[in-house]
């Protein structure tokens, strides 16, 4: 299991506009990580991906497989959560390589949602027969009706969103 380490920390700050929803999509494996280490990492650490999100966003995590490119297929939500008010920081996933994240309040009683049963009723899946190409992306936003039916499916309330 990889072990990370913060190494720069920025001061937080406020969002006065609405929320913004976001699908990122990583391995179940990085997803645990993730969760057990209060941070969110998308878009293989870019900063410029990482900067997009805002206090107060939520994001759900699509993980296809178990590990990158390889182990057991997955294909559910694994993870759902809002950002901090903490500002983007480095931080080392592994030895020698530092990548961007930001820190994430985990909704712990949420759970994985498989992703078929939702095909039909998300707008951003504009083609069935090829729905997962819309998963290609590192990161994407979506509408507060499609966030609300994947939140009601990992079994939170969408009222909270």
């Amino acid at each position: 299991m990889t072990t990370m380490k913060k190494v720069v920390a920025r001061s937080p700050v406020k969002n006065s506009e609405a929320p913004r929803y976001w699908i990122a999509i990583i391995p179940k494996s990085r997803v645990e990580i993730a969760v057990a280490g209060g941070f969110a990492m998308f878009a293989h650490g870019r900063h410029a991906a990482v900067k997009r999100t805002s206090p107060g966003d939520w994001l759900a995590y699509y993980s296809p497989r178990m590990k990158l490119g390889e182990g057991e297929e997955v294909r559910a939500f694994t993870a759902i959560g809002k950002f901090t008010s903490r500002e983007p920081y480095e931080m080392e996933m592994m030895v020698g390589r530092v990548d961007w994240g930001r820190d994430i309040a985990w909704e712990s009683e949420a759970h994985d949602a498989d992703v078929y049963p939702l095909l039909d009723a998300l707008t951003f899946i504009t083609d069935r027969q090829h729905w997962g190409l819309v998963f290609h992306r590192s990161i994407f936003s979506v509408s507060r009706d499609d966030f609300a039916l994947i939140a009601a499916a990992m079994g939170l309330d969408p009222k909270r969103l």
